[in-house]
């Protein structure tokens, strides 16, 4: 599943989610989990594949 990060506004946490794309789509309340502020917006991560192949 994919994982989203993400930064609150109000006291600078940074947090990642990990959801499934249906409940990325449907969830849309979400919280800092450390203030609980709704001001959180989404950030850009690095992304990486893991294959069960051996390169």
């Amino acid at each position: 599943m994919p994982t989203y990060t993400y930064e609150c506004k109000k006291c600078g946490n940074e947090f990642e989610l990990v959801l499934s794309f249906r409940d990325y789509e449907a969830k849309k309340d979400r919280r800092c989990p450390a203030c609980g502020s709704k001001n959180i917006v989404q950030t850009l991560a690095p992304f990486y594949a893991k294959t069960s192949k051996k390169s």
